[in-house]
């Protein structure tokens, strides 16, 4: 059990939120998390590269992934605020952009710090997905 889900347990507002939303929530708070960090660091890693004109689709791509992630688990982390219109939509939308970073990250997976970026593009865009059915 991560501190994510800890903390989500010790939340006054866990005993009204349906167990299974709890987990949902908890791991995608982790991805979104692990996913800003892994953007981050590569988009900090792509102004090393040589020909940094070949990556400047991919450090705004990975840039815009981690602000929208990052918003997205603090939204999240605020188990009082139900499952509004606006916060599926946020998870939408931090689906949308790992999905979109992904792509973009994917041409250039022969470097390490992209291909670790693309691949916390997945498990977010994953786990939020998963978040989504589990609200319905």
């Amino acid at each position: 059990m991560t501190d994510v889900h800890r903390s989500l347990l010790a939340h006054p507002a866990a005993p009204e939120t349906p167990a299974g939303n709890r987990t949902a929530v908890a791991a995608c708070i982790d991805a979104c998390l692990g996913c800003a960090q892994a953007c981050l660091t590569g988009a900090d890693a792509c102004l090393e590269e040589a020909r940094i004109e070949l990556f400047r689709t991919c450090m705004r791509a990975e840039q815009s992934c981690a602000d929208i992630c990052l918003a997205t688990a603090r939204v999240l982390s605020r188990l009082g605020t139900p499952a509004t219109a606006s916060v599926r939509d946020l998870v939408e939308a931090c689906r949308k952009a790992c999905a979109e970073c992904q792509e973009v990250c994917a041409p250039h997976e022969a470097h390490e710090h992209c291909a670790i970026a693309a691949q916390a593009c997945s498990r977010c865009g994953q786990a939020c997905a998963e978040l989504l059915l589990a609200y319905d």
